[in-house]
């Protein structure tokens, strides 16, 4: 970090010694440029809320409504959501990192990875609506299916993965506002990136806490706009730039111009066949995102709220299906920057720094100042409609706790109440994830860890589809999939280190470690999911609650705004 540190602060201040090939002469948005730039986007979110907020002011929330908008969502806007929710501010830092480590092999992988859980989603949604048609999210399921310590396990895991996206997402906006304003990250987020993280998450708290997933939704349709229209054109402007460049002078015998277009086209060469390994393992890690991603996605509690929003499962298939094409495009964008980027500056990106997960950003700095304006824009909008679908998840998966906790204390569960209650549990969260973010840890090293707690127990939930699954069966499953996951990072793979800390180090994800760890965690948990359940196999246990739950509650009654679902049809 100090290494990474004192190399970008020399290529701040214009020392050329500090890597001579590639480092661009930035041009830096002052600390109050940036600032501005960012305030003024979570300004217009603001006033966004507040106009919803207005048009809303004669209807009346109930519960159902606050947490889940039931059956009042059309094509287009979960569409939207969808992308919104998931295209966070880690999309720049992680996949041109991913394009020049692997080149379009790994950056197919890491499109897949983010099309797969959509897919899903879109396929388990008929069986989630008809079986448990009160869900708020994938949790009820699991409490019906699998009971309560099966419940435990999944719902700590899934609140660790969103703690931990929250803090990526934090990380993100505070390095990318640090590095375009002038303020090098050090050992600690500082200076404006710190003020912009405070901001954020405060705004898009106020804004969740008051008006819940239907608000989160109104502002995914703004978000999910403004970001394939701002990321086309920076993406454009960089790429073009770093193309199509001023003539290049010759600096010396060893550096002429002719010089530099050949070692631009070498690296171009190379980035677009395999990055800068080789083939296989290219192939490994785009099977590692595959598999760590989609593992982590099916416990996002933001994509498992919008199963029940939707005005129907169709609705839920059209709008994943058109997501992915929109998410597919948009990582697309930033995979090419990633290749332009080591075409422009070539092993300078890896060595004797590794800097890659900074490529797009070493392309944004040469464009002028009005287009580092709206990159930051960019990063701040891809931040808020991240974080506001990860603290209405929260409130959803912590909203059974509250709502028995409330029950206990005799307290009752009024509008009012649930504001607060709400508001404290996303402070709750927000407040250490902040913190966590200013230790400026690798965005990378967060989501390996969240993703791999979450491969340890999404096979033998999704095989609880099977009505032969016993619940006891799925527990051991989940516990397997923990113990081959601490087994393998403890003891490492082809001579990598142990004891964790292949875990831990930049770029984990993409170690031998990582791909064996996330290769064989999902199919160990499933394999002892199968075993564990022959002998009540062939007992013939068969699961037959959905019935009861389907009774019980269809005696709730959902208030449901059809003129809305109409309009949105």
């Amino acid at each position: 970090s100090d290494v990474c540190s004192s190399d970008l602060r020399a290529v701040r201040d214009g020392d050329r010694d500090a890597d001579t090939d590639r480092s661009p002469m930035p041009i830096m948005l002052s600390e109050s440029e940036g600032l501005g730039a960012a305030f003024a986007t979570l300004v217009c979110f603001f006033l966004a809320t507040v106009a919803f907020a207005y048009n809303q002011r004669s209807k009346s929330y109930d519960v159902d409504t606050y947490m889940v908008a039931r059956n009042t969502q059309g094509v287009l806007s979960l569409t939207l959501s969808f992308f919104a929710s998931g295209a966070g501010a880690w999309i720049i830092f992680a996949v041109p990192e991913a394009t020049i480590l692997g080149g379009p092999i790994t950056l197919f992988g890491y499109v897949v990875a983010c099309l797969v859980p959509l897919m899903l989603i879109g396929w388990i949604t008929p069986k989630l609506r008809a079986k448990v048609p009160t869900g708020i999210t994938f949790f009820e399921y699991v409490q019906v299916r699998y009971g309560t310590y099966v419940n435990v396990y999944v719902t700590l895991t899934s609140l660790f993965y969103m703690f931990l996206y929250l803090s990526a997402e934090f990380t993100a906006v505070g390095q990318a506002v640090d590095l375009l304003s002038g303020t090098v990250p050090s050992g600690d987020l500082q200076g404006p990136g710190l003020a912009v993280v405070i901001g954020t998450s405060l705004l898009t708290m106020l804004y969740t806490s008051y008006g819940g997933l239907p608000i989160s939704l109104a502002t995914d349709k703004v978000q999910g706009v403004g970001m394939i229209a701002i990321a086309t054109l920076v993406t454009i402007a960089a790429c073009a730039k770093a193309l199509f460049p001023a003539p290049a002078a010759d600096t010396g015998p060893e550096n002429t111009a002719l010089s530099q277009l050949e070692t631009a086209h070498a690296n171009w060469e190379k980035v677009t066949s395999y990055g800068i390994n080789t083939e296989e393992k290219a192939w490994k890690f785009a099977i590692t995102l595959i598999i760590a991603v989609t593992c982590a996605n099916m416990l996002h509690t933001g994509y498992h709220q919008r199963i029940w929003a939707a005005r129907d499962s169709a609705a839920v298939r059209q709008g994943a299906c058109m997501a992915s094409a929109t998410t597919f495009l948009f990582m697309l964008f930033f995979g090419f920057m990633g290749m332009v980027a080591f075409a422009r500056y070539g092993f300078g990106l890896v060595a004797p720094v590794y800097l890659s997960f900074l490529a797009a950003f070493w392309l944004i700095q040469e464009l002028a100042a009005g287009w580092q304006v709206l990159a930051i824009i960019l990063v701040v909008t891809m931040v808020a409609s991240s974080c506001d679908s990860l603290q209405t998840g929260i409130t959803a998966l912590m909203h059974p706790i509250t709502e028995r906790l409330l029950a206990k204390l005799n307290i009752a569960s009024t509008a009012r109440t649930g504001l607060v209650v709400n508001f404290a549990v996303t402070t709750i969260i927000n407040v250490p994830a902040i913190i966590l973010s200013t230790q400026n840890i690798s965005v990378l090293t967060l989501f390996v860890l969240a993703d791999l707690i979450c491969a340890t127990c999404i096979v033998p939930v999704l095989l609880g589809l099977w009505s032969r699954i016993h619940h006891l069966a799925a527990l051991a499953g989940c516990l397997a999939g923990a113990f081959t996951a601490l087994l393998i990072f403890g003891v490492g793979i082809d001579g990598e280190a142990g004891n964790y800390k292949t875990l831990t180090m930049d770029g984990g994800l993409y170690t031998e470690t990582s791909f064996w760890a996330f290769l064989l965690t999902p199919l160990c948990s499933a394999a002892a999911t199968l075993l564990a359940n022959v002998p009540f196999f062939l007992k013939g246990y068969e699961f037959d609650g959905y019935e009861a739950n389907t009774a019980a509650a269809k005696a709730v009654e959902v208030k449901v705004d059809t003129n809305k679902a109409s309009a949105e049809a």
